[in-house]
């Protein structure tokens, strides 16, 4: 192991979307983040927010005139064909409660869900489990936000620290 950078720590992930306050908005009041810092830097006509909770902080961009996502960057599975930088991931005590509430939004949609770990990602139809439903419990899953972003949640019992 390198001590070349023994202070050296994770600060955030930068995102760039087309509405900045649709960002805002589901990043705070669904995921529970708070704005630490807002700014519009004129020179490159360029809004900035900062959102944090505990340690993660998200940096988004709303930059005038960029182009949108591809639609091949949509989906987890194709956006590994090309490549860069890829999601974050989130972890939660319960994925598939998660997975339960972000699934009846109209705002984000499910592109994938994780079963066990170790098996592949699938699309369901219906990723809520019923009273007698053979599936077991999400270990993880992929959705969208409204920006169109991808974002992966983790059962934290099958991700550890």
């Amino acid at each position: 192991m390198s001590e070349l950078f023994p202070d050296l720590k994770h600060h955030h992930v930068g995102f760039s979307v087309a509405d900045i306050e649709t960002f805002v908005a589901f990043w705070t009041g669904v995921m529970g983040f708070a704005v630490e810092d807002r700014k519009y830097i004129a020179p490159i006509d360029t809004h900035l927010a900062f959102l944090r909770k505990g340690d993660a902080r998200l940096e988004v961009f709303q930059k005038a005139g960029s182009a949108p996502i591809p639609e091949h960057r949509r989906s987890p599975n194709t956006d590994l064909a090309e490549q860069g930088t890829k999601h974050p991931c989130f972890s939660v005590t319960d994925a598939q409660r998660a997975l339960d509430i972000l699934s009846v939004r109209d705002d984000c949609a499910i592109v994938g869900v994780i079963r066990r770990p170790g098996d592949p990602m699938r699309l369901e139809d219906d990723p809520v489990l019923g009273e007698n439903d053979p599936r077991p419990p999400a270990a993880a899953f992929f959705f969208r936000d409204p920006c169109g972003l991808i974002v992966e949640i983790v059962a934290a019992r099958n991700f550890p620290d």
